[in-house]
């Protein structure tokens, strides 16, 4: 028998020591694993979904966010990248806010550079390259801005201390998304990825307000449930992440990325990097046919 559809759900920030800990049944499916993120210099999100989309690492998307990096000496664990002298210098006496300033006068915002390089250069082949029939409602990388202007406003306001621009903002885009992706279900495709930054815009604030981010967490575990309830005989559920969230100490909003991902599948499949759903998905493609 052959394939149905095949379903991603894209789950920006699910924290696979979370679902474990709650016991979210419906994201766990059939098999789940803890993704290795360890080929990445820096653990941000469009580098890791354009390496989903087209199976590989693009150093194009990757190299704006290391050289970035450079610029941010208290990085907690998310780069590999190296701290040149002069900024571990500038760290001593400037503040973090200031640094980050120079850093983005002297660097191109990275997520403006990258958001679209996929669809703009068509210079890698992607996973909807495989399929007649494709839907998203954008990928970082693919057509997804997860730091355009009015999240940047709500993230400052966010640390200094008001939280509610953001939870509105993520609420509401929340809200569109998931209201898109029932749409496309219904649709004629053969291949749906869709995407929310949702969890991750929340998490960096709530991850030590575990009670508040265990109704989103069970809330997310119910949209898997509706979706699975409407998958057809031989339909693909995936359900992944980039990156996980945990508490960091000293971190003005309370949290920053893990050093892992999740996957789960209800096929019984499991993969141990990010950049394995591409062949996993061509792969299911090229049985079809």
């Amino acid at each position: 028998m052959g394939t149905g559809r095949i379903i991603i759900l894209g789950i920006d920030g699910l924290e696979y020591n979370l679902v474990e800990e709650w016991n979210l049944e419906y994201i766990k499916q059939k098999a789940y694993s803890k993704t290795d993120l360890s080929d990445f210099e820096v653990i941000v999100t469009p580098p890791i979904w354009a390496s989903m989309l087209t199976g590989r690492k693009i150093p194009e998307i990757e190299e704006p966010f290391i050289k970035r990096q450079k610029f941010i000496a208290n990085k907690g664990n998310i780069t590999k990248v190296k701290t040149p002298w002069y900024v571990k210098l500038g760290a001593k006496v400037l503040p973090l806010s200031i640094r980050k300033r120079i850093g983005d006068a002297m660097t191109p915002d990275p997520f403006k550079e990258t958001y679209d390089y996929l669809l703009r250069t068509k210079k890698y082949r992607t996973m909807f390259d495989y399929f007649e029939k494709t839907w998203t409602n954008g990928v970082p990388s693919y057509g997804r801005n997860v730091s355009n202007q009015e999240v940047k406003e709500a993230m400052y306001a966010a640390v200094k201390g008001n939280l509610r621009p953001l939870l509105e903002y993520a609420f509401r885009m929340y809200e569109r998304d998931r209201k898109a992706l029932f749409e496309a279900l219904e649709g004629d495709y053969e291949l749906v990825f869709w995407y929310t930054p949702f969890l991750d815009e929340i998490s960096h604030f709530l991850i030590r307000k575990k009670l508040k981010l265990m109704n989103v967490y069970f809330d997310i575990n119910k949209l898997v449930r509706k979706v699975s309830d409407r998958l057809e005989e031989n339909d693909v559920l995936y359900i992944i992440s980039d990156h996980g969230m945990e508490p960091i100490p000293g971190d003005p909003r309370g949290g920053d990325h893990s050093d892992h991902g999740f996957f789960s599948s209800n096929t019984g499949e499991v993969i141990e990097k990010p950049q394995e759903l591409f062949d996993i998905v061509v792969r299911k493609r090229k049985l079809k046919e």
